[in-house]
């Protein structure tokens, strides 16, 4: 968003956690316990109503879930103007089934992950699996209240739904964009 502010534009981002569906609608995976990574966790129906309203030039009000309660609340109002772009952010974002109701003109897919190149010593570098770790327990604790033994106890479920629901299709990206900060660790 801010690289594309700095070209003139406009963009207008949108979380794509904030679809989720209310937490007693949540999938459950093969052990019993909810599946968050799931495309069928977030309310594709609504969030295609709403970018469909969007581009027709009409005003929406947002959900914002809420992570302690695992219910859906009403969120700010949106509406953009015909030279804004909106940005989705979450990580179905390659996945065809997110977007059925949109014409796939409209879309330009952006695959953003951290390509880790710091190394330990001349044979071994730091897993890029360990920098999106540690990226995960600061946003769990920043915004969703979440502690970082949480996290890791999570951190199974989230390796496997990015198994299933990032890694097979990333081929769909139109660019790759290296978001990996050499200081970050």
């Amino acid at each position: 968003a801010i690289q594309l502010m700095a070209l003139g534009l406009s963009p207008y981002t949108i979380e794509m956690d904030n679809y989720f569906v209310e937490r007693s609608l949540t999938p459950l995976d093969e052990n019993g316990d909810y599946d968050f990574e799931s495309i069928n966790a977030l309310d594709l129906t609504l969030l295609n109503e709403h970018l469909l309203q969007l581009m027709s030039g009409e005003q929406i009000q947002l959900p914002k879930f809420n992570f302690h309660t695992g219910i859906p609340e009403l969120g700010k109002f949106a509406q953009i103007t015909d030279n804004q772009i909106v940005i989705l952010e979450g990580i179905h974002g390659m996945n065809p089934h997110l977007l059925e109701r949109i014409p796939s003109d409209n879309i330009f897919r952006i695959y953003v992950s951290v390509l880790s190149q710091v190394n330990i010593d001349s044979h071994n570098r730091v897993p890029t699996t360990d920098v999106r770790l540690l990226r995960r327990i600061v946003r769990d604790a920043r915004g969703r209240g979440y502690s970082a033994t949480d996290t890791l106890m999570r951190w199974q479920s989230v390796r496997r739904g990015e198994k299933r629901n990032i890694f097979p299709y990333q081929e769909n990206a139109d660019v790759m964009f290296n978001s990996g900060l050499a200081y970050e660790l």
